[in-house]
């Protein structure tokens, strides 16, 4: 069994998993522990997925993607939308007068860059570039590079991914303090 097929079933609401990455109709089949929530196993799954690069070449049904979530960065009074597309995501930005958006690429790296670039824009900063994305032990760290100086932003997992990941770029690039 593959590496990603056990992490899958090690997640808490998972009864089975059968993993077939081939490009001849393949997918990941993974059945629920009756009375299994759902929508926290979905969550999870999600987290996993994106760690591994592994995505649907179809879009995901309507009742299947995650909630849209709005995630308010007190300090700077800023909203953080990110909306899953058929290819790609919508990441969206948006302070009391000025809203920035970037529609990328559905991956963690492009999604974290579009939240960096359009979060900057709305601030009036100058973008900063990130370096790397990733998710370990259920907390996203994300890594941006300003000429020779790195800052590491992190954030749990646990309340939702789209909440980490605003979080972790936040810190990252200097806009969220805590």
């Amino acid at each position: 069994m593959s590496n990603l097929a056990h992490r899958l079933e090690d997640i808490p609401g998972v009864e089975s998993v059968v993993v077939d990455l081939s490009d001849d109709g393949g997918g990941i089949n993974i059945r629920l522990v009756p009375g299994a929530d759902e929508n926290e196993v979905m969550e999870r799954l999600r987290t996993v997925l994106i760690s591994y690069g592994v995505r649907s070449a179809r879009p995901l049904p309507a009742a299947t993607l995650p909630e849209r979530r709005n995630v308010e960065m007190a300090p700077l009074g800023v909203r953080v939308r990110i909306t899953p597309l058929e290819r790609g995501a919508r990441v969206e930005v948006e302070s009391k007068s000025v809203r920035s958006f970037r529609v990328v690429a559905a991956d963690r790296h492009a999604i974290a860059q579009g939240l960096a670039d359009a979060w900057s824009q709305v601030v009036g900063r100058i973008p900063t570039e990130l370096v790397s994305v990733g998710v370990r032990g259920g907390v996203i760290e994300v890594v941006a590079r300003d000429g020779d100086r790195e800052t590491i932003g992190t954030a749990e997992v646990g309340e939702g991914w789209q909440h980490a990941l605003a979080l972790a770029v936040g810190r990252a690039i200097g806009t969220v303090v805590n």
